[in-house]
């Protein structure tokens, strides 16, 4: 820490002081972290002077029994507010903010504490989360470290992000007196901020918004604002890199039989790779390409047990090791999960998360799944060190490759850019791109010495009302009892070869044959 630099709490203080604010008067005891510089003026307010530092530093402030208290963001709920206790029907409508309001990526213009006398940049970039528009700038009068605004910006994004959601206002009794702003509670399974408090005869009016503990956390590294070598632990360091093997993830990947490659690097100095691709075991390599996208990808540090697909897993959590540096998860609602948000893949499976909480720096707890997503299968359980890969398509990039490679062992050497570190992997390649699912609801009854078979196809891409076949489809292939009938309709009439007889359809794919079978038996 800098020689330079005053704790909070003193400059608070100071300036509570010299507002002409009483010693004991006032409480900056809860108050940590420390300022490097600030210009303070005559023509402000004090109140504005302390309000500057409030942004900066996560506090509210608050009168508690006739003395100012400074109460810090990111504690522990105060108390639980219990439904009984409601004074009217305020509490049912809750004000929410439009989702423009939600700015793709927030600036902060401050002084850096190794820059000159103009103001360095430190920017939060959300481009991830499809909510957010536009950019926004906030200017600061404090003199910041680089690493310091970095982290302020990215918590103050995800505040914002955060109070999104909306306020409630409701009204309690005298027994909730105690309750200041800056107070944490817990109401309806939700945890609350108060924000704004009315008092009036007997009763208390009180502003409520959305907050998230881990919102106040952040791992972030900023830019410095003079170029300088980097230092030894800044160097781009290994590139992770996954092979990805699955069905396609958006209708434009339906051209051709291929792939799906992800990197990332392990150093926020990471600055992208170049992938290389040998058919012959690393002998030699071909097909170059210089990747500078990372994807948000890591691994289970505690295990995932199944759950049937068919309906949500509001059961099993897990915690996952994100590896990607600076990456952030977000929570979202089962409308959006079912519109291909949060969709990763764990292990081999692809699934959706709806909740996503920040345990510690870098660890993720995440929870609400929907499992087998795309027809993948399920296992009995995803152990701890089962690869975590976030599925979001603009950043993957998908590969063509031939048919010739189907079930050849593929090796890939990633070299992280400015460095000569590689990483190697060896994959076998199992064409699920084009390999076709098991049709659904298969069915068949007995009618007059015939056996009627009927099943819905299931397409490999499209969404609502618009699901379609790979254009690779060439249609049905139905196995009665040993007896083989290739067709394109989705009913098959035969002769009844006795019971008990067992069924299977396949969906055909002119790449890859036959896919997966939904069998039964009559």
């Amino acid at each position: 820490m800098s020689n330079s630099a005053y704790t909070v709490s003193s400059v608070v203080a100071e300036i509570c002081e010299r507002a002409g604010l009483p010693f004991g008067k006032f409480d900056t005891t809860l108050l940590d972290g420390y300022v490097w510089g600030m210009q303070i003026t005559n023509e402000q307010a004090a109140y504005e002077h302390l309000q500057t530092l409030a942004d900066a530093y996560f506090f509210d402030i608050s009168n508690r029994g006739g003395v100012v208290t400074f109460v810090p963001r990111g504690g522990e709920p105060v108390r639980e507010i219990s439904e009984d206790d409601l004074i009217g029907d305020s509490a049912d409508e809750v004000t929410r903010k439009s989702p423009e309001e939600i700015v793709r990526v927030l600036n902060l213009n401050y002084y850096d504490l190794d820059g000159g006398i103009d103001t360095d940049k430190q920017t939060s970039d959300r481009s991830i989360d499809t909510r957010g528009e536009g950019e926004e700038t906030v200017n600061s009068p404090l003199v910041l470290e680089t690493d310091f605004a970095a982290r302020q910006v990215a918590i103050a994004h995800k505040v914002m992000i955060e109070e999104q959601k909306g306020d409630l206002s409701i009204t309690l009794p005298d027994s909730y007196l105690d309750l200041t702003p800056g107070d944490v509670v817990k109401f309806r399974d939700d945890r609350l901020r108060v924000d704004e408090v009315n008092i009036d005869v007997g009763k208390q009016q009180y502003k409520l918004v959305y907050d998230r503990k881990s919102a106040y956390q952040s791992q972030a590294f900023g830019i410095p604002p003079v170029p300088a070598p980097p230092p030894v632990s800044h160097v781009p360091g290994p590139t992770t890199i996954q092979f990805i093997d699955s069905h396609i993830l958006s209708s434009g990947d339906d051209t051709q039989l291929g792939y799906y490659m992800a990197i990332s690097g392990q150093s926020s100095a990471w600055r992208g790779a170049v992938v290389e691709l040998s058919l012959d075991g690393g002998q030699s390599y071909i097909q170059s390409r210089t990747r500078t996208v990372s994807q948000i990808m890591g691994e289970l540090i505690t295990p995932l047990r199944s759950h049937k697909r068919e309906i949500p897993d509001p059961v099993n959590t897990c915690q996952v090791q994100i590896l990607t540096p600076n990456s952030m998860l977000e929570n979202r609602t089962l409308a959006q999960m079912l519109n291909r948000q949060n969709r990763a893949l764990i292990g081999n499976e692809i699934i959706n998360f709806g909740e996503a909480e920040e345990v510690s720096p870098g660890v993720w707890e995440i929870g609400y799944f929907l499992r087998g997503r795309l027809g993948t299968e399920i296992p009995a359980e995803h152990p701890t060190g089962t690869r975590f890969v976030l599925l979001s398509r603009n950043y993957l990039e998908y590969i063509a490759t031939d048919a010739y490679n189907i079930g050849q062992n593929l090796t890939f050497r990633a070299t992280s850019i400015g460095s000569s570190t590689e990483t190697t992997i060896t994959e076998t390649f199992t064409a699920q791109s084009q390999t076709e699912r098991a049709p659904s609801q298969l069915r068949a009854r007995r009618d007059d010495g015939n056996l009627i078979i009927e099943w819905f196809g299931v397409g490999n891409h499209g969404g609502r009302n618009a699901v379609l076949h790979s254009q690779y489809f060439t249609g049905y292939r139905v196995d009665v009892g040993g007896n083989i009938t290739d067709t394109q309709s989705e009913t098959l009439t035969v002769p009844d070869p006795g019971s008990p007889t067992t069924i299977r359809v396949h969906q055909i794919n002119s790449i890859t044959g036959p896919g997966p079978a939904a069998e039964i038996t009559v």
